[in-house]
């Protein structure tokens, strides 16, 4: 198998950068395996070929792919359990409290194949008994076209939902043949869309609550400084942001730092 070499992985790199955002030059050898990959899958004779027609763009399926290789899909559900336990102890009885009766929009931004977007709808039902609560919309979006198409199945695996409590796997999912689906009752409150949140048109409502964990570590500098400048401005007043434990947000100015990667939007630092 033929690898990258310094100009081709140099060439991918910017590429990414420049198209995506995507700060890859750490990522060496996941790029030269996916890609030596799917060179040979296509049957293109060199690298060069290959990025010839990724970088055309004429072939819708040929850059979803590349997408889908590049990026990483890695989740399960209840992943990071303490920042789920903070909805359920925190985030949602404030929602409760101040806004008892308007829609709760929740964003999972790189929700990858939809685990988190699933186990946020989850603590939801659980939460709700007894409780007279709104309408909650969770929305999850990701750059990669197949990703979102498993989240939409939501059939899973047992090694996805092996951290799933019991209950959980009784109540909200049906086993058919050791694949898990989530039931009608948890899907229906929450949507997927392909979005780069790059894109400054990626996010298009306000929300209460922001799930961001593990994505903006990829991007480079200039490229996460936007996104969460974006995540901001669509963060509500008091709202929470939640990233991965990697991810440090370094000014004060507009968030507080709550505990376990969670931060809060500064209720006197709205920028217009």
């Amino acid at each position: 198998m033929d690898h990258l070499t310094d100009k081709e992985f140099d060439r991918v790199c910017t590429h990414l950068s420049r198209t995506f955002g995507l700060n890859m030059r750490s990522k060496r050898v996941l790029l030269d395996c996916r890609l030596s990959r799917e060179r040979e899958r296509l049957g293109f004779s060199s690298f060069s070929a290959y990025l010839d027609k990724v970088e055309a763009e004429t072939d819708p399926e040929a850059t979803a792919r590349f997408v889908d290789l590049v990026t990483t899909h890695y989740t399960y559900f209840l992943r990071e359990r303490r920042q789920f336990d903070f909805l359920r102890t925190t985030a949602f009885p404030e929602l409760e409290r101040s806004k008892p009766n308007r829609t709760w929009n929740i964003l999972c931004a790189g929700c990858s194949t939809g685990e988190e977007c699933y186990t946020a709808s989850m603590i939801v039902e659980d939460y709700r008994r007894g409780r007279d609560l709104p309408p909650v919309r969770i929305t999850g979006i990701d750059i990669s076209k197949a990703a979102i198409e498993k989240a939409r199945r939501a059939t899973y695996q047992f090694a996805h939902v092996e951290k799933v409590p019991p209950r959980w796997l009784s109540s909200y999912f049906t086993n058919d043949g050791g694949n898990y689906t989530v039931t009608d009752a948890i899907r229906r409150r929450v949507t997927f869309a392909q979005a780069n949140l790059n894109d400054p048109d990626a996010l298009q409502r306000r929300y209460d609550l922001i799930m961001c964990r593990n994505v903006i570590i990829y991007f480079d500098g200039r490229t996460r400084e936007q996104v969460l400048d974006s995540l901001y401005r669509h963060l509500a007043v008091s709202g929470y942001l939640i990233l991965g434990h990697a991810e440090i947000i370094r000014s004060r100015t507009k968030f507080v730092y709550r505990r376990d990667s969670v931060y809060q939007k500064q209720p006197e630092a709205i920028i217009p």
